[in-house]
């Protein structure tokens, strides 16, 4: 894919006679796999909303809806215009690349289908990213819990699983970016602007990963990864995950996902007491998804050499 390509696009505002161009700003990716239409019209409606910044939201869905596709043909304003399309369902880390690659402007943001956002949020971003030597922007990821969450999400590790990550409103230099809602400078990364297809939710698995591996080589660049505390998205969190018994599956599949990106297990921040508090209960399948990304790691870099060996 042409990842590293340059695009243009231009936004036609008519009034009083005369036809205005206003130059595009960013694109919007918002990718859809298996997320009720309910969620995706709210992050659709938020980012309607947005202000201050010439954008395009380019939705790729996995699970096309003719409802969808409609609600987005109806949806284009002056300054935000929609773009739907159906692609084949096969991972997330499939869609973000094919977003890339699709997009209009060099700076593409994400968003998942799942979240909100506030009016600010891709303005944010948007001037965080036009910061010289910036090559992704991470946003401030706040919860929107629809039932009361269990005690041991008081652990920064557990809410990691749900990326929930909030360091304050200030921006601020961070290592990596977290899924939920960030961005890229497309032009800056060049070859290097890509997500790990072997990483990343697809069905029947909760693997995740993709934007750690991706902060690595961006910080590989020389470029800089901030934290933009204004930037501010709600994940929206349903009841089936507010549960123990998920969390224990998303910490397996948070082992499995280091495992594969490489390097020895460690807190991406500073624990807090309760991080200490449930170690007991956090290590056993974190370490067991380990222990098994080890395994299918290894497996895959052995099919890797053999088939460089024919």
């Amino acid at each position: 894919m042409g990842y590293g390509a340059t695009h243009s696009c231009r936004i036609v505002r008519v009034g009083m006679g005369t036809a205005e161009t206003t130059a595009l700003q960013a694109t919007i990716a918002l990718t859809r796999f298996h997320e009720p239409d309910r969620l995706l019209e709210a992050a659709l409606m938020s980012l309607s909303a947005q202000v201050d910044i010439v954008a395009e939201v380019l939705l790729l869905d996995q699970n096309p809806s003719a409802a969808i596709r409609s609600r987005c043909q109806k949806m284009n304003l002056e300054t935000v215009r929609f773009r739907y399309e159906a692609i084949p369902a096969k991972s997330l880390s499939f869609a973000r690349n094919l977003a890339i690659d699709k997009a209009a402007a060099p700076v593409v943001l994400f968003m998942d289908a799942d979240a909100v956002a506030e009016p600010n949020w891709a303005l944010a971003l948007y001037d965080a990213l036009r910061t010289e030597h910036v090559g992704m922007v991470g946003a401030r990821i706040l919860p929107n819990w629809h039932r009361r969450p269990p005690l041991i999400t008081k652990s920064l590790v557990v809410q990691d699983q749900y990326s929930i990550f909030n360091l304050g409103p200030q921006t601020l230099p961070f290592h990596r970016v977290v899924g939920a809602g960030f961005g890229l400078h497309r032009d800056r990364l060049g070859r290097e602007a890509y997500f790990d297809e072997r990483l990343g939710r697809r069905e029947g698995s909760l693997l995740g990963g993709e934007e750690t591996e991706l902060s690595r080589r961006v910080s590989a660049l020389g470029l800089d990864i901030l934290y933009a505390g204004d930037a501010i998205i709600r994940h929206q969190i349903p009841p089936e995950r507010a549960s123990y018994g998920w969390i224990l599956r998303r910490l397996f599949y948070a082992g499995v996902s280091r495992a594969m990106i490489g390097g020895s297990p460690s807190p991406s921040r500073a624990m807090n007491l309760w991080d200490f508090l449930v170690l007991p209960f956090v290590l056993p399948p974190y370490a067991l998804g380990y222990l098994f990304g080890r395994r299918k790691a290894r497996a895959l870099n052995a099919d890797k050499a053999h088939v460089h060996s024919r």
